[in-house]
């Protein structure tokens, strides 16, 4: 056990000690109840209990029932899907820069039992820009941006995750573009449905998409996306070697987006979110909206934080 998980270990534990007599006098059974479960929330917030191998965020904690601006999310973004939610900063070998920019916030959180195993419910906000620009020397020219915002329901349950998402995106060309293509109007809303399961050190997952409205017009409604992620076990000081793969289908114009990743990842002592040091290549359809029917093959890297 490092210091820093000590001090932590020490600090819950001499709040949990102090809060359930000052309680249990104040307030009775009902109050003791409730002390009790605030202090195994700091205890599991603080990634004792995680029970994901290293690497694995662990899952947002709380007292049984509901709770306003819960912290965390239930489905944490998946590293090899180039469209989650991510802080990142890439160079391809297309001399162009990639940028990526969002955030969340889950506003409302439950949490209950659910079959014999405990379940926690975040619904929320997100959103997230992704900016591509051309690197001429020093100067990067903004060539695209995609800009996504929408609503999540999200859970967690035994080493499942399930996630509902109601997404807004669309797409712009701008003055940075090389040779100056013709801009289309690219707008969408989709649903999507994705399941998520920790197996080991790898979490495998499966997602159906359905749009609600687009344009342009003519793409196919329905899409699917699967894929996995895993961390090893294997360690070279707080690093550890991440790998995985993202296959989307959407068929017609869109076609088919494969994208396969690899590198480092940070880890905390807290179970947070990764900070990873990634190197991706990508086949089939650009998932840049303006270039949504363009075949590329490209390599990229560079560091990325999850959420």
């Amino acid at each position: 056990m490092s210091k820093l998980h000590a001090v932590l270990l020490v600090t819950t534990f001499t709040l949990y000690c102090w809060t359930i007599p000052v309680v249990a006098k104040e307030g009775g059974s009902q109050s003791l109840s409730n002390s009790i479960d605030e202090a195994n929330s700091l205890l599991t917030g603080a990634g004792f209990f995680s029970p994901y191998p290293k690497g694995f965020p662990a899952d947002p904690d709380q007292p049984l029932g509901s709770r306003w601006l819960p912290p965390g999310r239930p489905f944490p973004s998946i590293p090899v899907d180039m469209r989650d939610l991510k802080i990142s900063l890439r160079k391809t070998n297309r001399s162009e820069i990639e940028a990526d920019v969002g955030g969340h916030r889950s506003v409302y959180g439950w949490k209950g039992n659910l079959l014999g195993h405990d379940i926690i419910l975040h619904v929320g906000l997100e959103g997230n820009a992704y900016f591509t620009m051309r690197k001429e020397g020093l100067r990067f020219p903004l060539q695209s941006s995609d800009g996504l915002f929408g609503a999540y329901i999200e859970a967690a349950r035994n080493s499942w995750f399930f996630q509902l998402r109601y997404t807004h995106i669309s797409a712009h060309l701008s003055d940075g573009a090389p040779d100056i293509p013709t801009a289309i109007r690219y707008s969408r809303e989709y649903i999507l449905l994705r399941v998520a399961k920790q197996w080991g050190w790898a979490r495998p997952y499966l997602a159906l998409r359905y749009l609600t409205n687009t344009t342009p017009d003519d793409l196919n409604d329905f899409g699917m996306q699967v894929g996995f992620y895993a961390i090893t076990p294997i360690q070279f000081g707080l690093f550890r070697p991440y790998f995985g793969v993202d296959f989307r289908h959407s068929g017609g114009q869109e076609g088919t987006t494969t994208n396969y990743g690899t590198g480092l990842a940070l880890t905390s002592e807290m179970e947070a979110p990764l900070i990873r040091f990634s190197i991706n290549y990508m086949t089939g359809n650009d998932l840049r909206g303006q270039f949504f029917n363009t075949k590329i093959k490209k390599w990229y890297g560079g560091l990325e934080l999850d959420f």
